[in-house]
Order: structure tokens, then C-alpha cells, then sequence
């Protein structure tokens, strides 16, 4: 009988501390997946969110604006290529690269490019010259690329130093020189701003 007795005090106690866990683990789990940004991360708990724009849209903008902003730069020039249907989508870090070689306004290459031609959409047929580079008023030819890394870098340096050198660093100082449409400016910094947004 006291065996008896002993088995069913040890069966008790373990029953009341399965009933004890089970509970407490359901309640952690109901806390977790109630968790949105948490939800979002351990779902594809092994992507980058740099590497993969379409990744990065599924993030709440709360996980995003916790990131540096230089970190999160490749991630918003991507989305923005991608979003427009740019032939330069997968050269988000490109741009940020050539950006950060020539010292320059981030958003200003993908603006330009917006401007110029659709974000590359807009090009002489196998030129890559997506920003309008070295076309002469009244004229619908300029410089040829062989590809986007090579237009991309080349109109950075050029823009470092043909006009940030001289000091025309904003849309406006800029826009006299590089395109006769007066209002150049304010489109390039339009793009601009759907870039930071």
C-alpha cells in the first residue's frame, strides 16, 4: 500500500509539473508570436536583410529605423530600384559604394538616374548610361557603358570631380550645368526624397 501510496505521488507531482510547463510554454509562445518584429526575424532568422530586398520589405519600418542609416542605405536604394522596375535592380550596394568612394549625397546617383531616364528603363539600347552622361542639348546621344558598374562609378567620379569639387553639391548648384531643364533640380530632389522616405 505504501508503494501505492509513493507511485501515485510521484505520478501527481509530475503531472502538475507537465500541466505547469505545458501552460508556461504555451503562454511564452502566445507572448512571442504575438511579437510581430520577432515573428518577422525568427521566420528568416537566416536572411540578411541587406542581401535581400524583398526580405527587407517584410520588416516592420520599426526593425529598419533601429538600423544605422548608412547600413540601411543598400536596402532603401534597392527597394527604390525594384519598386520602379529598374533594370538596375541588384546594384543598390553598387550605388552606395560609388556614393561612399566619391564622397558623395547617397541618393543623389539612383535621383539622377530616376530623372534622367526612368531609373535606366529610358536608355540607348546597350549604352548603361542611365543618368544622361555627357548628352549634349538637343541631342539624344551620350557616353556608352559597358555596364551598370561601370556607369555607376564613372558618374560618381565624375560628379566629385567636375561639380562637388567646384562646390555644387545639392540639385540646385548642379543642375545649371549638368541639364537645361530648369527644373531639373526640383525632380532629381523629389526622387531624392522618396529615396529617404
Amino acid at each position: 500500500m505504501r508503494s501505492l501510496l509513493k507511485i501515485s505521488s510521484i505520478v501527481s507531482i509530475w503531472v502538475m509539473a507537465t500541466i505547469f510547463l505545458l501552460f508556461g510554454s504555451i503562454a511564452l509562445f502566445s507572448r512571442i508570436s504575438n511579437t510581430k518584429e520577432l515573428n518577422s526575424l525568427l521566420t528568416s532568422s537566416s536572411n540578411n536583410i541587406f542581401e535581400s530586398p524583398d526580405y527587407a520589405v517584410s520588416v516592420p519600418s520599426r526593425i529598419l529605423s533601429a538600423v544605422k542609416a548608412s547600413d540601411a542605405r543598400p536596402v532603401l536604394v534597392e527597394n527604390f530600384l525594384q519598386e520602379n522596375g529598374s533594370p538596375m535592380t541588384g546594384y543598390g550596394k553598387t550605388f552606395i559604394a560609388a556614393a561612399d568612394k566619391y564622397d558623395l549625397d547617397w541618393r543623389l546617383l539612383p535621383a539622377i538616374a530616376f530623372q534622367e531616364s526612368t531609373l535606366g528603363k529610358n536608355t540607348i539600347f546597350g549604352s548603361f548610361n542611365a543618368f544622361g552622361w555627357g548628352v549634349l542639348d538637343n541631342s539624344t546621344v551620350g557616353m556608352s557603358f559597358v555596364s551598370w558598374d561601370e556607369a555607376i562609378f564613372t558618374v560618381a567620379k565624375g560628379l566629385r570631380e567636375d561639380y562637388y569639387n567646384s562646390g555644387l553639391t545639392t540639385p540646385e548648384t548642379i543642375n545649371p550645368r549638368y541639364a537645361s531643364d530648369k527644373n531639373w533640380n526640383v525632380k532629381v530632389k523629389h526622387a531624392m526624397d522618396e529615396l529617404s522616405n
